[in-house]
C-alpha cells in the first residue's frame, strides 16, 4: 500500500449510519427528557409530573440500545458484506440505507414517547411492552429494507 492510501479520505463513512442511528434511538431519549422538563418550566407547554431521575436516564439506554440490535447487526453485516466483494459498494450503499430508514421508521416511536414516559409518574410500563415485542419484530423490516435496497440497486445498476 502507497503512502498516497493513507491521506484519501474514508469512502465508506457511508457505513457507518447504522451506528449513528443505533447511538440517536439509544440515547436519544435520555437526552430529550431533561430538556422536555425544562422546557415545561420555561414555557407554556403540557406541563411533565416530574423531573426524569437518575436511574431511568441511565437503564433507558440500556434497555433501548438492546432493543435496537438489528442497527449493530446490520453494521457488521454490510462491513462484511463490502470486504468480501468491494465491488458492489453502490447496491451496499442503498441496502444498507434502505434498512436503516425501514428499522428507523418503527424506533422513532421510542424516541417520541420515552421522554414523555420518563417524566410522568409511572415510566416504564408502556416501554417495557414496546421493547419486547421490538427485540423479537425490529429485524423484519430491516430486512425487507435491505431486499428493497438491494433490488432497486439490481434494477439501476445491473
Amino acid at each position: 500500500m502507497s503512502t498516497a492510501h493513507h491521506h484519501e479520505p474514508l469512502r465508506w463513512h457511508w457505513l457507518y449510519i447504522p451506528l449513528v442511528a443505533y447511538l440517536v434511538f439509544a440515547v436519544g431519549p435520555s437526552v430529550l427528557a431533561p430538556i422536555l422538563f425544562v422546557l415545561s418550566l420555561l414555557v407554556d407547554i403540557p406541563p411533565v409530573q416530574r423531573a426524569p431521575d437518575l436511574i431511568s436516564l441511565l437503564i433507558y439506554p440500556l434497555l433501548l440500545g438492546l432493543t435496537c440490535w438489528p442497527f449493530l447487526w446490520l453494521y457488521g453485516f454490510a462491513r462484511d458484506a463490502l470486504i468480501a466483494d468491494p465491488s458492489s459498494e453502490k447496491s451496499l450503499r442503498l441496502a444498507a440505507i434502505m434498512s436503516v430508514i425501514a428499522m428507523s421508521v418503527p424506533c422513532s416511536l421510542f424516541l417520541v414517547t420515552a421522554p414523555a414516559e420518563m417524566t410522568s409518574s409511572a415510566p416504564g410500563q408502556a416501554t417495557g411492552f414496546a421493547v419486547f415485542f421490538f427485540i423479537i419484530l425490529l429485524p423484519f423490516p430491516g430486512i425487507l429494507g435491505w431486499l428493497t435496497g438491494r433490488g432497486i440497486a439490481w434494477i439501476l445498476w445491473p
